[in-house]
Formats: C-alpha cells, sequence, structure tokens
C-alpha cells in the first residue's frame, strides 16, 4: 500500500491495513509512508514492513522517484493499493511494475491504476479506503455503513510506564484527571483562535479542576506560544516535545482530548478516547470526521462552508465566521456533555 499522505490519512488506513490481514494472512504486506508517520505503524499486526519515502528530504525530485521504484520494484510486490489520490502514489506503483494496481477512479492517476475503484462521496474516509478490497474479495461486509476493524496507532514504548512518570514530572499525577489540547493544523482556517483556547483552558482549570496538557509538532510552537500569552492559569506546555508514540502514549492517559480537524483527532479516537472537535472551514461532509460514537463537533452553519477539502491559508472570503463564530461557552458546553457521558461498555 502506498498512502504518503498526513498523519491523519495515515491513521485512517489502518482498518484497511488489519482487513487486508485478515483476509490474507500468508500474504507480505507493507506500506509505503513518509518519514514523520512511520513511528506510528510500528507494531502493527497488520504489517510486515513499513518503508520510507521522504519526498521532501533525501528523496525529493525525479532522483528520489527513481530510488523508491528501484525499491518497490526489487521488492516485487503482486499488488499495491492506493488510497493516497495523487499522481505521483500512481507513477510509483505503475513504474516499479507492479501487476495489480488499485485506487480511486477519481485519482489523477486512475489511468496508471490495472483496476479502478468508485469512491463514494457519502461515506466516511474509513469505508471509502475499505472499498479498496473490492477487486481482492467478493465479501460483502465493505458495503457496511460501519466496519468492524478501528483505527490504531502504535503507542508503546519501551517503558510501559514512560507516559505516567513523564507526565508526573511536570506535575500531573496519576489521581489527576486530564485534559489535553491539540490546538495546531497545518492548514490556518482549520485553527480555532489562541483566546478561544486560552478561554477554555483557564476554565477547565478553575471550574472544572482538571489538569490540561497542550499537545502538538514542533511546527505548532507559535501557535502554543499565542495560546499560552493568553492563559490565566498555566497548562502544561507538552507541544514539540514528544515522538508521535509518546504523544499517542500520552493521550492513552487523558480523560478527553479538544481539538480542531487535524491529525491528532485521529489519533486520539486510535486511543479511544472522547473527543471534541472544532471545525472551520471543513465539514463532516468531506468524510473525514472522528471516527467514533464518541465524540462532539463543534461548528456553525454557514453556506460557504466546507471552503476546501484541507483548508487554507486565510478565509478566501475574508471574514473567517466558520472559527469567529465558535465561542468558548460552546466548547464547554460540549467538552461538559462528553465526560458526563458514561464510559464506552456501561
Amino acid at each position: 500500500m502506498i498512502q504518503t499522505a498526513f498523519l491523519g490519512d495515515v491513521v485512517l488506513t489502518t482498518p484497511l491495513l488489519q482487513a487486508l490481514r485478515d483476509r490474507f494472512p500468508a500474504a507480505y504486506l507493507a506500506v509505503l509512508v513518509i518519514p514523520g508517520t512511520r513511528e506510528i505503524l510500528s507494531g502493527h499486526s497488520g504489517l510486515d514492513e513499513v518503508l520510507v519515502y521522504d519526498k521532501k528530504g533525501r528523496d525529493r525530485g525525479l532522483r528520489g522517484i527513481r530510488l523508491i521504484v528501484r525499491l518497490l520494484d526489487e521488492k516485487r510486490f503482486d499488488c499495491c493499493l492506493l488510497p493516497h489520490r495523487s499522481f505521483r502514489s500512481a507513477l510509483l506503483a505503475f513504474a516499479a511494475g507492479i501487476p495489480m494496481r488499485i485506487g480511486f477512479v477519481q485519482s489523477l492517476g486512475c489511468l496508471l491504476y490495472s483496476r479502478r475503484v468508485w469512491r463514494d462521496p457519502s461515506r466516511h474516509e474509513v469505508c471509502r479506503n475499505l472499498q479498496l478490497l473490492g477487486p481482492l474479495t467478493p465479501d460483502r461486509s465493505l458495503d457496511r455503513a460501519v466496519p468492524t476493524e478501528k483505527l490504531w496507532v502504535s503507542s508503546d514504548t519501551e517503558d510501559p510506564e514512560w507516559a505516567s512518570r513523564y507526565l508526573a514530572e511536570h506535575g500531573i499525577h496519576p489521581n489527576d484527571r486530564v485534559i489535553a489540547i491539540a490546538p495546531g493544523s497545518v492548514w490556518a482556517t482549520k485553527r480555532w483562535a489562541p483566546d478561544g483556547f486560552a478561554a477554555v483552558i483557564d476554565g477547565l482549570i478553575v471550574q472544572n479542576k482538571r489538569k490540561v496538557v497542550l499537545l502538538g509538532s514542533h511546527d505548532d510552537r507559535p501557535v502554543v506560544d499565542e495560546i499560552l500569552k493568553r492563559c490565566r492559569e498555566k497548562p502544561v506546555d507538552l507541544s514539540g516535545k514528544t515522538t508521535l508514540r509518546q504523544f499517542a502514549a500520552v493521550l492513552k492517559r487523558c480523560e478527553l482530548l479538544i481539538t480542531n480537524d487535524n491529525g491528532a483527532m485521529h489519533v486520539g479516537v486510535a486511543q479511544n478516547i472522547p473527543v471534541v472537535a472544532i471545525f472551520g472551514s471543513t465539514t463532516l461532509s468531506l468524510g473525514y470526521g472522528p471516527f467514533t460514537d464518541r465524540a462532539e463537533v463543534v461548528e456553525r452553519s454557514l453556506g460557504c462552508r466546507p471552503c476546501g477539502k484541507h483548508g487554507y491559508s486565510e478565509c478566501p472570503l475574508g471574514h473567517f465566521n466558520c472559527m469567529k463564530l465558535i465561542t468558548p461557552e460552546q466548547v464547554m458546553t460540549a467538552v461538559e456533555r462528553m465526560i458526563q457521558a458514561p464510559p464506552q461498555g456501561l
């Protein structure tokens, strides 16, 4: 399988990996990903190997494409699934001479596929990815509204008690109730306002007596710094201080995740914790919402939404009302509902 997109896209393909393993237990299964997402697949029971394509670094340009094509050719794969709808992904599989190349008919490189599958725009991305199994199996379970496979990420470290000790070093102890906040996103129109996050953090700490942990990558530092400037109460700032696996391990310790529509949202779902997701330029209709019944989405109904599949560096209409009109009170109301809900299975 080739999936060289963002973190969230990779997490959303893990049910497909598990379905492949379940249906083809003797097959040698490998996936090609970018360096930044490799570690979250470490230890996946559906995988024999994780290959890395550093398309923005070591493997950039035509030379890098030739190197990856040679690698794939040497592996002598019989089949390649292509949930990532980029032309480059299609080119890699085609140039490597993989006999069966299965992808979506809506993909840019669909003419390079040997089998094409209709990508149903009305379904969640998890379900759409599972449709790629169609040419390989007559299993009609692919038509179910909710598949049995769940999202998965690797959160294990060499020391299973690492997360508890790490949080204790930052003043969070075993009996503390912890809420995580992931305020970042690659796309500016998917990021809620720093003032809003700061107000929610203050409310959680003062009114709800929770410890709050800020999580994210190094790229999220400017956003996190703006939030911290506006906070009266200080959360625990772990942004940029954890690996992806450590990030997932910390989330597993948390009672709830508050996040934008980003990769962290899907990691939280994979860790089976409740999620409050704030949606701006994107909508659930695109099929990338939280794949769980333990989530609340906070959004405003506007005629201009969605303005794109991902988002933009700024609002195309200049007003950014999709995020500006979301209030801290709305988010806190959703948080209250989620933390008062009975645990899953009760």
